[in-house]
């Protein structure tokens, strides 16, 4: 189990990256023999591009800050 001092590792996630993922879960849900495992696949990736909209509306935001490097 892991103890409060070990450290972590933070890496930055942008919208980009999470419909990457999500299109990811979809192709491998489609691509399942299981239905229930299929389901939570899919889940998953519907999660994922809900996250990728809300880091998308953030960033359109007046006042928002945005973190894009251009």
């Amino acid at each position: 189990m892991p103890g409060s001092t070990e450290a972590y590792t933070w890496i930055w996630v942008d919208a980009s990256y999470l419909r990457e993922q999500a299109q990811r879960c979809i192709r491998l849900a489609r691509g399942c023999p299981h239905p229930p495992t299929a389901h939570q696949i899919e889940a998953i990736g519907v999660e994922l591009m809900e996250k990728a909209a809300e880091l998308d509306q953030l960033e359109r935001e007046p006042g928002g800050e945005t973190w894009s490097q251009s």
